[in-house]
């Protein structure tokens, strides 16, 4: 029996297997993501994710959003995961959503502090070391070989990685995103998506250079925007013909390889893994391949909405300090009013935060979306959040992002265990993070201003 092996799954999810025990991470195969914004290039089939799950005794989820923490996933596989007594682990939280989740749900369960190492048997430990707001990272040792799995961590720059180099030490195995994946302006900002999609790979590259990886396993980007609403951020994507390339030219000292579902690569094998062609054509083929897209079907009326918006003003009077929403409305900083288009409908409507008005407006829009987008809001306390990731909005005037943004991302706040209240403000992190992100995101829409502009007067004419 081959052991010491890492098996790439599918998207995030790869099963390292040791002696006797093993881990999977972040299984997601079937199924849409983030509000009927996202499919999967491949789709595993049953037998597959049986066998996986037939030869798993762990599992790690790196942090909540749906293609990493998918509840799909769990319903439809959860006898076969409680049947062969699966240990789910999850980081530490404050909040506790997806460790009681998996309670209820009848899992075994486990939290891990950050950086705290786990043995799962002789030689072969896992340590979860929590990025961020909600992002973790799984740093794994098996029979002496160091594996460090980033997914979706935000470890971009330099000083960022050599920290995290400084504390944790090198690996000889890195796996790490290759692609953007969340809204990147809108329809006529494609220098943004480029842009980014340039910084993925060149945060790819610093990661494996600074971490002094032998082998660069790509995944975690294996998916597609599948609704009619976002499908042009397809059109700046990576692809791994792309990644290899990017790494050749950047004269790279490790070696870059991409596995398709089900291929594994031999820990204890002293030769650097070689990358088969064959993988390659299989992404390719994907990447290629007719793709289906999702079209929201349910609309909302603004007497609709208006009900909704109340269950959701009531929501976050739960959390949060309303005197002090009111305060930053006053001076401007945040949670001003914003107008918004419903495409499907093709009425305005006005959101007043501070005020809990919501109702027909005559002003310009700023932000376009499809009203079961802003109902999904209203909904649930995750809904801006997956807004943000599957990008099914325009933005109409300048501004009017960061403004929609100031009024909406406070349950963001919410779902990591934080309130918007005064206490707030001695959490010097928590801010210069999501402050930090609000302004890199606005600079990258700002940049683009004028190539957006050119783009528009060459199709008018």
């Amino acid at each position: 029996m081959v052991t010491n092996t890492l098996t790439l799954v599918n998207h995030a999810s790869v099963l390292i297997k040791g002696k006797k025990q093993s881990i999977l991470t972040d299984p997601w195969y079937d199924g849409e993501a983030f509000h009927r914004g996202w499919r999967l290039l491949y789709e595993n089939k049953e037998n597959e994710i049986e066998y996986v799950l037939n030869n798993t005794k762990f599992i790690w989820i790196s942090h909540e959003h749906p293609d990493h923490f998918s509840i799909g996933f769990f319903r439809k596989y959860k006898s076969l995961i409680i049947d062969n007594k699966i240990v789910v682990m999850f980081q530490h939280t404050k909040d506790k959503r997806v460790i009681s989740f998996l309670k209820k749900g009848g899992f075994q369960s486990m939290e891990l502090a950050s950086g705290e190492p786990f043995a799962l048997e002789d030689k072969f430990t896992v340590r979860v070391v929590k990025d961020e707001f909600y992002d973790s990272a799984l740093l794994v040792d098996v029979a002496g070989i160091s594996i460090f799995n980033l997914n979706d961590c935000a470890m971009h720059s330099q000083k960022r990685i050599t920290a995290f180099k400084n504390q944790y030490g090198c690996c000889d195995v890195l796996l790490t995103q290759f692609s953007y994946a969340a809204w990147k302006g809108g329809r006529d900002h494609i220098e943004w998506r480029r842009s980014a999609a340039q910084d993925k790979l060149t945060s790819l590259v610093r990661q494996a250079q600074t971490l002094q990886a032998k082998t660069v396993i790509p995944f975690a980007s294996f998916m597609y925007f599948a609704n009619v609403l976002n499908s042009y951020l397809n059109d700046g994507v990576n692809t791994p013909r792309r990644v290899r390339e990017f790494c050749r030219a950047s004269n790279a000292d490790f070696r870059c390889v991409f596995l398709k579902p089900m291929e594994s690569l031999d820990l204890d094998d002293n030769d650097r893994p070689k990358q088969q062609e064959s993988s390659l054509s299989f992404w390719e083929n994907a990447y290629a391949s007719n793709k289906t897209y999702i079209q929201y079907e349910d609309s909302y009326s603004i007497d609709q909405l208006s009900k909704l918006f109340k269950t959701y003003c009531e929501r976050l009077k739960k959390k949060n300090a309303w005197w002090l929403i009111r305060v930053c409305r006053y001076l401007r900083i945040a949670f001003r009013p914003i107008t918004i288009k419903l495409v499907d409908t093709g009425e305005v409507l006005r959101v007043d935060l501070s005020k809990r008005k919501l109702g027909p407006a005559v002003a310009d829009p700023e932000i376009a979306l499809h009203s079961e987008s802003l109902a999904f809001i209203f909904k649930f306390p995750y809904g801006f959040d997956t807004l943000g990731v599957n990008g099914t909005f325009e933005e109409l005037k300048h501004g009017g992002f960061d403004k929609f943004t100031k009024t909406f991302a406070i349950e963001n706040l919410n779902n990591i265990g934080y309130s918007f209240k005064l206490s707030l403000a001695f959490d010097l992190n928590v801010i210069l993070i999501f402050i930090g992100r609000l302004m890199r995101a606005s600079r990258k829409l700002n940049a683009g201003k004028p190539v957006a502009r050119e783009v528009v007067r060459a199709r008018a004419a």
